[in-house]
């Protein structure tokens, strides 16, 4: 099965949730993301934190985060027009995911590249 590349956009991603990231980490490398931020989604904090500007889509790992901070995120997402992908923690999980929805995130994070 062959992977959606992203390299050509210089895609940015937000992973909120999640403790031990470096496989979820290492699908997104391996679908060409370039840069990587990281939310725990369980500091108090997280919930008033503001999405990085060059973020083009968001990763909410689903068993890791409270439904607070999914609501947040999810709103702040909504209202820039940055997709996000919803998966359980693992890889495998993600992996999955991008591949099943990879044109749609392409498509996204491409708008957000040319008018951002």
């Amino acid at each position: 099965m062959s992977s959606t590349d992203f390299s050509t956009l210089k895609s940015r991603a937000l992973i909120v949730g999640g403790d031990q990231i470096d496989g979820i980490k290492q699908v997104l490398t391996n679908h060409g993301i370039t840069h990587i931020n990281h939310w725990s989604g369980r500091k108090v904090g997280n919930g008033n934190r503001v999405i990085p500007q060059d973020t083009q889509f968001i990763v909410l790992i689903t068993n890791w985060i409270s439904h607070s901070i999914t609501h947040k995120v999810k709103k702040n997402a909504m209202k820039r027009g940055i997709k996000v992908i919803y998966t359980p923690n693992g890889s495998a999980a993600l992996r999955n995911r991008l591949n099943h929805i990879g044109s749609d995130v392409i498509s996204a994070a491409e708008h957000a590249f040319q008018y951002h």
